[in-house]
């Protein structure tokens, strides 16, 4: 007889897999931009030359902490400016439908309601910044068919909950000019104190920051042409 004593007590669940993916949290957009993820724009450029721009995103929560990345695809025959600040297109003025991008454009504005039309253009990455959602994992087809036949199917991470706007951010106004010296010298000085996100939390409830679109967009992008990569040493 086995002595209950030595048998070890084992979790179910602990064999259960996950897929890895963010899901089913509260996240603010920060530093939107357009660009090219060369892993993903080798697949598709494949099957449709030209569509391998994306909208880039990062998401952060209450704390400004980064959650992650994600991207979605724009579609065939969008180009973006040096900087990945806004898109064109030589023929269409509207984003397609069956994007990736569209279907984001949709369930924001057909969906949720969310008023996008007073912050900008969808073709205008500034548009997004700043906006809060809750975000859910959801499936969708995409080009391309499997050995059997069948459409291909994908999950892409989208908004099912308007969450408003991050304090500080503003819609449609230009970002303005003339940062005061000396708040950028003082955020330039958090940059050297704090690491990456340590310096987010703190820029961000400095005083200042919140009236210019062009410093909240420097201070919340994570990437080497961001405000804290910039000052550093």
């Amino acid at each position: 007889m086995v002595d209950k004593k030595d048998q070890k007590v084992v979790n179910p669940s602990a064999w259960e897999t996950e897929t890895g993916l963010v899901n089913d949290v509260d996240g603010w957009i920060a530093n939107p931009r357009f660009g090219r993820r060369d892993e993903y724009a080798q697949i598709v450029e494949a099957v449709v030359p030209g569509g391998g721009l994306m909208f880039l995103i990062d998401l952060t929560d209450t704390d400004g902490d980064l959650i992650g990345s994600q991207g979605y695809s724009v579609g065939s025959g969008w180009e973006a400016n040096d900087d990945g600040s806004e898109i064109s297109h030589p023929k269409r003025v509207n984003v397609v439908s069956s994007s990736v991008y569209g279907q984001l454009i949709n369930q924001v504005v057909k969906k949720l309601g969310v008023n996008m039309y007073e912050r900008g253009y969808p073709y205008e990455a500034k548009s997004w910044n700043g906006l809060g959602f809750h975000w859910m994992q959801q499936e969708h087809a995409t080009l391309g068919k499997d050995e059997t036949g069948a459409t291909i199917m994908k999950s892409s991470l989208m908004p099912v909950e308007f969450l408003g706007e991050r304090k500080g951010t503003s819609k449609v106004a230009p970002a303005k000019s003339g940062v005061s010296g000396v708040l950028v010298e003082k955020l330039a000085d958090l940059a050297k104190t704090f690491d990456k996100k340590a310096f987010v939390k703190a820029a961000l409830k400095v005083e200042g920051v919140s009236d210019s679109d062009e410093l909240l967009t420097a201070i919340t992008n994570y990437g080497e042409d961001g405000f804290w990569a910039q000052h550093q040493e």
